[in-house]
């Protein structure tokens, strides 16, 4: 009887290295592709958060008061303004799709709930709070006033 060749060190290992860089990018393209295409992770969305749309806001500067620290206040967050609801009806009357919406038309400077709103969001961003608890907290409190 004779021996077996021995197999040749590194055939097998190459077919592991090859198999595993496929898996490999197979994950990192699906990964992209979901991402790309606006996936719920990706977009921070669930049923809780809706998908964000930001929009250009009114200038500041041609307002006065809590109207025109309101709009600032969409100025510079409408990432986390576009994240809150809206409680005074402008939703239904006006098609405002979050309180970013009450800034990007004269909306925000004669509507106080709206002013709150974005206020006590710019507020509680300062202090770190995250989005889904600044969001909570809109909610308990301007759900109610309807």
């Amino acid at each position: 009887m004779g021996k077996k060749p021995k197999p040749k060190p590194g055939k097998n290992n190459l077919w592991m290295v090859v198999g595993g860089a496929a898996i490999m990018a197979i994950i990192v393209l699906a990964t992209l592709n979901y991402t790309k295409s606006g996936g719920d992770r990706a977009a921070g969305v669930s049923a809780d958060n809706p998908p964000i749309s930001l929009i250009a806001t009114l200038d500041p500067q041609n307002f006065t008061g809590r109207a025109r620290a309101a709009y600032q206040a969409a100025k510079e967050i409408p990432e986390v303004l576009a994240q809150m609801p809206c409680f005074c009806g402008c939703k239904d009357g006006l098609g405002h799709k979050s309180n970013l919406y009450c800034f990007a038309d004269g909306h925000g400077n004669i509507c106080d709930m709206c002013q709150s709103i974005a206020l006590d969001a710019q507020e509680m961003h300062r202090k770190g709070l995250p989005i889904e608890q600044i969001r909570s907290n809109i909610r308990t409190t301007y759900a109610q006033i309807q």
